[in-house]
């Protein structure tokens, strides 16, 4: 178990900025922006050569923790004292925090906990991450490289990789997926940081930035990605970080302006090497960064302009280069989310429908008379509520399951009823206390982060789970929610508020539907194995059977023929598990733009012994007895309803 080396080298960067700071959560936040750095530098200098294997890995690892544990012992070494400089000596031996904060932290503390014990012990079993997120990983260790390769499902190329890259590390050092679930739940606990650094800059007292973070760890959709390989919380992080380091350069000036842009590209650049949908988070905070500087600087502006973008530039430059090179364009293939048709009309239609996904119960009239308002006001509009051109894949409907009873615990499509009541209350009480919206930059704020909201709406195509995409809008308010509670005369209103949320989140944390606690199915019980099928449990047996059968034929080079969104990634767990040999698994026959990768020297050769080959509707009704590739004939030698088996 080598992951303590990337944890140490990370230990050793924090002590090493929080040595002279007052505040150890600005010190964490800085710590993880630059081991963040780090991260993409190593994979993608490593990637050139084809070294992303584990004496690579543990060899740059560990020279990297020489290195800066050496710096820490010569910098005590010289001031023997240093553990006693301002982080210590400046605070107020006198100063009590009051029971209730206390009690609050308790509250996020059991929250944290509950949710990182499920990371640990349940494996990743999310839809996307049997698909691409857990799949490319498995290539890329295969392949000693994270270039593209040829596949049937070409996200698991052009996607975004940063948090990929995080669990490419974790997994080849620990020799398996124990700790890939482990990135989100970190980034959870760095949001929950990070918001109350960010309410203290918007003159938020002890009492504010505690409740921002009680409000963040409470979030439904928070609650059950942070136990998940998605990437929302992560991308969460990196936005709260962008929001954090700006309000830094606006209190400071023009003192450290140039270490506060590098800070903002670093967290610009993160942000969209982790999610595509970085951009509508990012772009207004970038807007709001640029007024303040050509305010602040006039014509020279420019300069930290020039840092911003060309940090945020070089983070993202080889992954851009990959997917130009294949797709023809740096963000990839076009996926078909973008809206087809703009307009205020449009506009208007989406920020109905986001909400939508925020506001079903389990209460079919309350969801039956939604759905029917938003369509009379659709007809007002001028704009059909199904149109495809706005719409993706579905026509719109008000999901339910928001109530404790018969909760869904879905992490793709859970709801935030609480906090979206909460935001529109305390957005009201704000516009209507004047004494309120004085704090300092708050109303900018405000205004830029309901931006990042009003702009994914105007671009996005509205889809049935868009409620995880929301994330970091939610937690980007935490922070004004916070100051406006904390600001409240009668501060009992707003203690009753934030310990409702503590109580009302317990059914999240407790039941999360693909990974529980209390069911019969619960993560301590089930075998690791069936939890890889918790989103597909009829594919169980299909898989270990398949597997079994290919053991049998002693085949440990499988070519995939799986077809577009691939369940793929627990092949790879089952064959190396259950396969003495080394397994070789690669994509073949593929139709799409990365078949040309197939002429290239790492796939040309490939030979399988063995093609699985999952069945689709149409195979299903008139199934084919064989699989020409490269010349060679495999024939069917073993058959289930989901997916054959053919043998050369």
């Amino acid at each position: 178990m080598f992951i303590f080396l990337p944890l140490l080298s990370w230990i050793a960067i924090f002590w090493l900025i929080n040595k002279n700071r007052t505040d150890w959560r600005e010190s964490l936040i800085l710590t993880s922006t630059y081991w963040g750095i780090l991260i993409a530098v190593i994979t993608e200098f490593l990637s050139i050569f084809k070294l992303i294997t584990f004496a690579w890995i543990l060899a740059t690892w560990g020279l990297i923790c020489i290195i800066l544990i050496y710096i820490c012992f010569r910098l005590n070494s010289q001031n023997p004292n240093i553990l006693e400089t301002n982080n210590y000596t400046q605070v107020n031996k006198n100063t009590q925090i009051p029971s209730l904060v206390n009690l609050l932290l308790c509250g996020v503390g059991f929250i944290v906990a509950i949710v990182g014990l499920i990371a640990i012990i349940a494996p990743p079993n999310n839809w996307d991450s049997m698909d691409y997120h857990m799949s490319r990983v498995a290539h890329w260790i295969q392949n000693y490289s994270v270039a593209h390769y040829p596949t049937n499902y070409t996200p698991q190329l052009y996607q975004n990789p940063w948090t990929e890259f995080v669990i490419l590390h974790f997994q080849i050092l620990s020799d398996g997926d124990y700790f890939a679930n482990l990135v989100q739940w970190f980034s959870m606990i760095g949001c929950i940081i990070a918001v109350s650094l960010i309410a203290k800059k918007l003159e938020a007292d002890l009492r504010g930035q505690v409740f921002s973070t009680v409000i963040t760890a409470t979030i439904p959709m928070g609650i059950l990605q942070a136990s998940s390989t998605q990437n929302d919380y992560v991308l969460a992080f990196w936005v709260v970080c962008v929001a954090y380091y700006l309000l830094s350069a606006i209190e400071a000036g023009r003192r450290d302006i140039w270490t506060n842009s590098f800070n903002i590209g670093s967290s610009i650049g993160l942000a969209i090497l982790s999610k595509g949908t970085a951009y509508f988070y990012v772009f207004p905070f970038l807007i709001w960064f640029g007024f303040y500087q050509i305010k602040s600087l006039r014509w020279k502006a420019w300069k930290p302009a020039l840092i911003v973008g060309s940090i945020s530039l070089l983070l993202n430059i080889s992954h851009y280069l990959r997917n130009y090179n294949l797709f023809g364009s740096p963000l990839g293939e076009p996926g078909g989310y973008r809206n087809e048709i703009l307009g205020i009309n449009i506009l208007i239609s989406n920020i109905l429908r986001n909400i939508a996904l925020h506001i079903g119960t389990p209460i079919g009239l309350w969801n039956g008379i939604t759905n029917r308002l938003i369509q009379i006001i659709h007809i007002f509009l001028g704009v059909d509520v199904n149109d495809p051109r706005i719409t993706f894949s579905k026509s719109f409907f008000v999901p339910g399951g928001w109530s404790t009873i018969g909760i869904s615990g879905n992490e793709n499509s859970a709801g935030n009823l609480v906090h979206l009541t909460l935001i529109i209350i305390c957005i009201i009480i704000f516009i209507t206390r004047k004494y309120i919206r004085q704090e300092s930059n708050i109303l900018d704020y405000l205004i830029t982060t309901a931006a990042t909201f009003f702009l994914f709406c105007y671009f996005v195509k509205w889809q049935a789970w868009n409620s995880r995409l929301h994330l970091p809008f939610f937690i980007l308010m935490s922070p004004f929610l916070g100051v406006v509670l904390s600001k409240l005369k009668k501060q009992k209103i707003a203690i009753i508020i934030v310990t409702f949320l503590l109580i009302s989140s317990l059914p999240w944390v407790l039941c999360n539907r693909y990974k529980p606690i209390f069911d019969s199915n619960n993560i301590f019980q089930t075998q690791k194995i069936e939890q890889y099928f918790s989103n597909r449990l009829y594919l169980k047996n299909t898989y270990i059977g398949a597997v079994e059968f290919l053991n049998s034929k002693k085949c440990s080079t499988v070519g995939l023929s799986m077809g577009n969104d691939p369940w793929e990634y627990p092949f790879w767990v089952l064959l190396q598990q259950k396969n003495q040999e080394i397994v070789k698994i690669q994509h073949i026959n593929v139709t799409n733009i990365s078949a040309v990768l197939e002429k290239e020297d790492s796939y040309k050769d490939f030979e399988p012994c063995g093609i699985i080959s999952m069945e689709t509707k149409k195979s299903k009704s008139n199934k084919y007895q064989e699989i020409n590739f490269k010349g060679k004939t495999y024939l069917r030698a073993w058959d289930s309803p989901d997916l054959g088996i053919f043998i050369k």
